[in-house]
């Protein structure tokens, strides 16, 4: 993870459905440094696996800064209930270093 990916407020990406993205806010904490949360019933579940490479849209909470767009590695997918997030699952994510 580059150091300004801490920067990144919120994620998006297209689902397989032309014309329906996902987007979810980033979190971090002391076990994982870069997750996101998604909703049991969530249909971006449908499309996502460990191990997947997605094209991810960043934004930053500073809104005059441009979004980015990064490949990301889907690094597990846990049931965030053991962990304090009833009802969700837990994402760990992993921007992919071009060109190395």
């Amino acid at each position: 993870m580059e150091q300004d990916d801490n920067m990144y407020f919120s994620a998006e990406f297209q689902l397989d459905n032309p014309g329906i993205f996902y987007q979810f806010k980033l979190r971090k904490n002391e076990s994982e440094p870069f997750f996101a949360l998604v909703t049991k019933q969530s249909k971006a579940l449908d499309s996502l696996k460990s191990g997947d490479l997605v094209p991810m849209i960043f934004h930053y909470q500073d809104k005059t800064i441009p979004a980015v767009r990064k490949p990301t590695r889907i690094k597990y997918i846990l049931d965030g209930t053991p962990i304090g997030f009833k009802d969700h699952f837990m994402i760990g994510l992993d921007i992919e270093k071009v060109g190395e």
